[in-house]
């Protein structure tokens, strides 16, 4: 016995064509405007097109039902169709995109087949299932209409912030998933646009690059290993079929190279439309550079100020670039100091020097937000949380060990930094501090909060480093 249902839905979009259906086919992301859905990945290799598979997972009360779905058809960009198939239906989703002009007209037309004892069950259920499939076209719309406020520091979640307890749960995989339930569809492309990663061939860098490389976004991706900075490309390019990735080879401790690695990139000239400071290591023991500098404040600090500062050119011939900084939630913990900014004074600790570089990379974000306001440039600093990352396992083994069950994966840790490099609503704020796609308090006592001039002296502190380098 089988029992058969159609839908036909239609609405029209402020988008280009290309934009919609590059949203709408991609059904990794269906989960962003699908309220049915309660997860989705693609699990084919290449760029999206005919034969592209995703495994989705379906809800309708407590029941949880795996559908395969599949491209069997493929029109750039005016018609696709996408079949799934579960243990008890088969849907038959075509989607027919024309344009208009103000954007395009989305025709969707679904045919769902049922068997077995979901046959016998539908047609109770008929006037449910279609008002839920009106609800999901409709949630669609608003997700291609990408009109959505900046969202705001809760009092809630500020409190949280400031208490032990709430705080820390909000870095780990729970506080992603109570996070998720508020977040809004992100239907803006960024498509072709040109990334830069630093510290992209592993942990957050590598899981950001991946994804970013999926939506199709042009990425140099910054590394200090050719080979595994290769390997990585090839892998990238194998599963997302963008072969848009460029890799540029740097020792991002160093000052020289940071000035090289810059100079190279001003002189293929560019424009830079994201710029993501990721690279990092918690070091332990004490170490200094070539240049006889720190290595955390080098790495951590002075490498990513060197490099936007000089890099500013490209950022502004984007028009509308940003600029990323990756910290860490242990800046909770410190407070910036610029008498020991080379942690030369007292007992050395790798991570107390990794809080105080992350504080200032912080503080300079936030001072980038107001000079180049004018530039059209955005600055936006993030912490991903605790993450489970090759480094965090080297440079914290034992917290590793002790939080192993909590820790997010890099894709989780990595959310926010997809986010920021493409939301729309991202692009309407600069300077704020984000977790899990919520901005968040930069302090959680005033024993950590700078003064006004120890934020001017850590500027010109970074600034005579320039000088003495000679870059």
């Amino acid at each position: 016995m089988t029992y058969k249902l159609e839908m036909l839905e239609q609405f029209d979009a402020p988008r280009s064509l290309d934009d919609a259906f590059d949203y709408i086919v991609d059904f990794s992301r269906i989960d962003e405007w699908d309220h049915t859905i309660v997860s989705a990945k693609k699990v084919s290799d290449g760029a999206i097109g005919l034969g592209t598979r995703f495994d989705v997972v379906f809800s309708m009360g407590p029941r949880k039902t795996p559908i395969a779905y599949e491209i069997t058809e493929f029109d750039y960009p005016n018609r696709a169709v996408l079949t799934g198939t579960s243990d008890n239906f088969t849907a038959v989703d075509t989607v027919t995109l024309s344009k208009t002009a103000q954007g395009c007209h989305v025709n969707w037309h679904a045919e769902l087949e049922f068997k077995g004892t979901a046959a016998k069950l539908v047609p109770l259920l008929e006037k449910k299932i279609k008002a839920g499939g009106a609800k999901t076209i409709r949630d669609l719309a608003v997700a291609l209409r990408d009109d959505f406020e900046v969202p705001k520091l809760a009092p809630l979640r500020s409190l949280a912030d400031k208490l032990v307890l709430p705080g820390v749960l909000t870095f780990t995989k729970y506080g992603y998933s109570s996070a998720q339930k508020d977040w809004r569809p992100v239907s803006a492309s960024i498509k072709n646009k040109h990334v830069v990663i630093t510290g992209a061939t592993s942990g957050l860098g590598l899981s950001a690059a991946q994804q970013l490389a999926h939506l199709g976004a042009r990425l140099t991706l910054v590394a200090r290993d050719r080979q595994k900075a290769k390997d990585v490309v090839a892998d990238i390019k194998r599963q997302t079929g963008n072969t848009n990735i460029k890799v540029e080879i740097a020792e991002l401790s160093s000052m020289a190279q940071v000035s090289a690695l810059a100079e190279r990139l001003l002189k293929r000239g560019q424009a830079i439309d994201v710029l993501v400071n990721n690279a990092g290591a918690l070091l332990n023991p004490r170490e200094e550079t070539d240049e006889g500098i720190e290595k955390s404040f080098a790495l951590l600090l002075l490498g990513p100020y060197v490099l936007t500062e000089k890099l500013q050119p490209l950022l502004a011939k984007a028009g509308a670039a940003r600029v990323i900084n990756v910290s860490s939630g242990g800046m909770y913990a410190k407070r910036l100091s610029i008498s020991n900014i080379e942690s030369d004074k007292g007992e050395y600790s790798g991570s107390d020097a990794y809080a105080r570089a992350k504080r200032g990379l912080v503080i300079t974000g936030e001072q980038w937000a107001e000079e180049w306001a004018g530039d059209g440039i955005t600055v936006h600093n993030m912490h991903p949380g605790w993450a489970y990352t090759p480094g965090v396992v080297t440079g914290l083994p034992e917290f590793t060990k002790a939080t192993r069950k909590v820790l997010r994966t890099p894709e989780q840790g990595a959310d926010t930094i997809v986010w920021l490099a493409r939301a729309t609503e991202v692009g309407k704020t600069s300077g704020l501090f984000w977790l899990d796609r919520h901005p968040h308090t930069t302090h959680l006592t005033s024993s950590t909060r700078e003064t006004a001039q120890q934020r001017d002296q850590l500027r010109a502190t970074l600034q005579s480093y320039r000088q003495r380098l000679g870059v």
